[in-house]
């Protein structure tokens, strides 16, 4: 089985990398919290702040190690390979003809759609997989949650980083 590749823009990459750095600092503080509840109280009782810190530093200790797993595994995007096709790391202005208003789809991977809290469209996506291979001018149809989207595309440019 082949492993899973991470797309991220170059910005998605750094991104990660800082929010790594931040997280194996917190990491430190809770295991000297940690420590210092383990001193600080009477191990035959089942101490609240115990598993408090224990919790936290377990659950940063699991962010540490996704964002490891994605950094190693990352794809980062380079120039766009073609610039009159849509392609991850493209940024797409579509008109949205039922709703008659121009909407803005940021084509990220889905782990820098995470980062980015939600801003972007992953290209795993039902919107973003529509979109993917086509060009100005192309008419796309997506199924989505309140039934059928029709956007038309009108522009296409690379993610400023």
């Amino acid at each position: 089985m082949a492993e899973q590749r991470f797309v991220l823009t170059r910005d998605g990459y750094e991104r990660l990398k800082q929010e790594l750095q931040e997280l194996q600092a917190r990491e430190q503080e809770e295991r000297e919290r940690l420590q210092d509840v383990v001193s600080d109280s009477d191990p035959s009782v089942e101490h609240a702040a115990y598993q408090d810190a224990r919790t936290m530093r377990e659950d940063i200790a699991q962010n540490i190690l996704y964002i490891q797993q994605v950094l190693n595994r990352a794809e980062v995007l380079g120039e766009d390979p073609d610039p009159y096709r849509v392609d991850p790391g493209d940024r797409v202005i579509v008109w949205d003809i039922a709703a008659r208003e121009e909407r803005r789809f940021d084509l990220l991977g889905s782990a820098e759609v995470v980062v980015n809290d939600g801003k972007g469209v992953s290209i795993e996506s039902p919107v973003g997989q529509a979109l993917l291979g086509r060009r100005v001018g192309d008419v796309v149809e997506v199924d989505v949650p309140d039934g059928k989207a029709r956007y038309a595309i009108r522009q296409i440019e690379r993610i400023a980083e």
